[in-house]
């Protein structure tokens, strides 16, 4: 009898340590989260604070909520979207220097080639711009790693090859676009006499 008692003692004993020794790996566990968590917020509020953030947010309200993307290349076709395009450089900057993370720097690319993809098309380039907010897209895509927004960042993770490939296909579809409508724009110039 007096054996059983003891083998009672012994795994309550054994129970009580792993329970204690669960909740010491929690605690731990918990304190390792909270620390990152507070190193992201301090990350967070001094890139908030910066010039280049402050930057992209107003280029992005600028470029798609005001539509001067659309107008930029509706007025001024060639030099409307050159600017547009050098516009996206602030963007790049954050997220190569700053956020400093691949896999959103190619969807950043990404989203800069298809709108220049989109841009080229005289006129009705212009109109899809409207539509095609890739500022708006970039701008929620930085700030959903600079907020650790786990799901943008799977997204943009899990995208990422599709991005460099998308990139250099874009590329190359830019180029031939370019070129067609440069041809065009020649055509119609010679035919006019305005050499």
């Amino acid at each position: 009898m007096e054996s059983k008692r003891r083998q009672r003692a012994r795994e309550e004993l054994g129970f009580e340590l792993q329970t204690e020794i669960a909740k010491a790996k929690e605690a731990k566990a918990l304190a390792k989260e909270e620390r990152r968590r507070e190193k992201k917020e301090l990350a967070r509020e001094k890139l908030e604070g910066d010039f280049s953030y402050r930057t992209v947010k107003g280029i992005s309200f600028l470029m798609d909520k005001c539509f001067a993307d659309a107008i930029l290349g509706f007025v001024a076709p060639g030099v409307g979207d050159f600017l547009t395009s050098v516009l996206t450089l602030p963007f790049l900057y954050v997220s190569v220097f700053k956020v400093k993370s691949l896999p959103l720097t190619l969807a950043l690319l990404y989203n800069m080639m298809l709108d220049c993809f989109i841009g080229l098309t005289p006129y009705l380039g212009d109109v899809l711009d409207i539509f095609h907010r890739s500022y708006a897209k970039n701008y929620r895509l930085i700030v959903g790693f600079v907020e650790d927004d786990q799901d943008i960042i799977a997204e943009v993770r899990r995208s990422a090859w599709k991005s460099a490939i998308m990139i250099v296909v874009l590329g190359v579809a830019c180029y031939f676009v370019y070129q067609l409508v440069k041809g065009l724009y020649m055509s119609i110039a010679a035919m006019c006499g305005c050499n």
